[in-house]
């Protein structure tokens, strides 16, 4: 098992996310620290998506149009579904919301995210299938769209959740 470099590489920076119907595509979000990386699947239109959240909360953005979870997420699932998917066959899986940054007297952006991700998917009827959220270090992340497995690489380790 190993994190893949090819042609259908499609990267999620900050605040972007990337979405494919090829079964041959992998969606990668590098390097994530506080931030949290939510994969979307739908196992029988075979279509993934992959969002790289960095904050609870914000405006929304063009450019980074993920870049905030209460403004983002919606933006996230739309294009989910219009790639093809149904949010109700769909697995849901979440990464990193490590405690990396300090901010407001010791409030780490990581539990705030997490949490707030947890929050706003419930609001919405989606849970998580798995997780692998908190901690103290930073992981990249990688979808197949063909069958769906995703892909968690730290410096120390690699799991598929």
């Amino acid at each position: 098992m190993t994190l893949t470099e090819s042609p259908s590489l499609l990267i999620a920076g900050i605040g972007e996310m990337v979405l494919s119907s090829s079964p041959d595509s992998h969606l990668v979000a590098y390097g994530l620290g506080s931030c949290i990386a939510v994969a979307a699947w739908d196992p029988r239109a075979k279509v993934g998506g992959l969002a790289h959240f960095m904050l609870p909360s914000g405006p929304a953005n063009e450019s980074s149009p993920v870049k905030f979870i209460d403004t983002g997420l919606d933006t996230f699932l739309k294009a989910f579904q219009a790639k093809g998917a149904m949010i109700s066959r769909s697995t849901f899986k979440a990464a990193g919301a490590a405690a990396m940054l300090m901010v407001g007297g010791g409030l780490a952006i990581g539990k705030r995210n997490a949490e707030s991700m947890e929050a706003a998917l419930k609001e919405r009827g989606i849970s998580l299938t798995a997780t692998a959220l908190g901690g103290n270090a930073g992981r990249t992340v990688q979808l197949e769209v063909g069958d769906g497995r995703f892909l968690i690489k730290s410096l120390s380790s690699m799991v598929e959740l």
